[in-house]
Formats: C-alpha cells, structure tokens, sequence
C-alpha cells in the first residue's frame, strides 16, 4: 500500500511541475509589447536585407546557391524557424554561419551577430519573429524550448 501511495504522490508532484511550467491557458506565454516592437526594430535593420522585411525568405530558400551557400530562409510559419528551440536560434544568430558542420552539405553566408546584438536585442529579435507565428507553430516550438530544460 505505501509503494502505491509514494507512486501516486510522485505522479502528482511531476503534474504539477509541468504545470507550472504554462500559463493559466496552457499556451506559450506572451509576449511583452516593447520587446517585440524593439525587436522589430532590429530585425529591419540586422536580418530583413537578407530574411526578407515581412520574414518571408530568400526567393526558392530550399535552393542552394550555385557556390554551395544556402539561401536564407523565411521566419515566418512557412519556414523552419520554428521548428528549432530558443537555445538553437540563439546559437544560430550568435554564431552565424559558423556554427554548421562541415558535413552539412554546403555553407552559409549568415554573418555572426555575437559581437554586434546584445543577448537582449537577440531575444528581442526572437520575441518579435515569434509573435508572427500562428498558434500552432508558437506552441511546438515552446514545447520544444519545455523538452530542452533540465
């Protein structure tokens, strides 16, 4: 009877854990205003020349270049952007196109941002890219962020 009882209360302490984890709705949380409009701001002056002003992508982005560069993707939901965690955009934007394998196939001409963006201005950026995304697209990828967290 005691092996039973410590099972169920273990089962309701790790619920509850993931529970805290969402807001009251059990969505992704919001997003705070200003950091989204500063993050907008931003990405029109680091990352639309190349990801497009409305996040949509390089024209054919699933195309490499004739030199073996990959083209830039599109942020918004018709991309992959969101298919990747926080911890992994991060990485990409701090490191550019530095951060692939040799063996990924080809090369990106993303420049690094480590130097130039701050952690806030990147998380800014990240804030407004996802605030594009519909429902759907913004819950994976938080869920994905909740998988990665020790």
């Amino acid at each position: 009877m005691k092996f039973v009882l410590y099972f169920l209360c273990l089962a309701v302490v790790l619920l509850s854990a993931g529970a805290c984890r969402t807001n009251e709705a059990g969505r992704p949380p919001d997003f705070d205003p200003q950091s989204v409009e500063r993050g907008e701001v931003i990405y029109a002056d680091h990352c639309a020349v190349c990801h497009g002003a409305s996040l949509e992508g390089e024209a054919d982005w699933k195309m490499q270049n004739t030199d073996g560069s990959f083209r830039a993707p599109p942020h918004d939901a018709s991309g992959h952007t969101w298919h990747h965690s926080d911890t992994q955009l991060i990485d990409a934007i701090r490191r550019g196109g530095a951060r692939l394998p040799d063996d990924i196939g080809g090369i990106s001409a993303m420049p690094a941002y480590e130097s130039i963006l701050t952690e806030q201005e990147i998380d800014a950026v990240l804030d407004f890219i996802k605030s594009t995304w519909p429902e759907e697209q913004r819950r994976y990828q938080w869920e994905l962020m909740l998988r990665e967290e020790p």
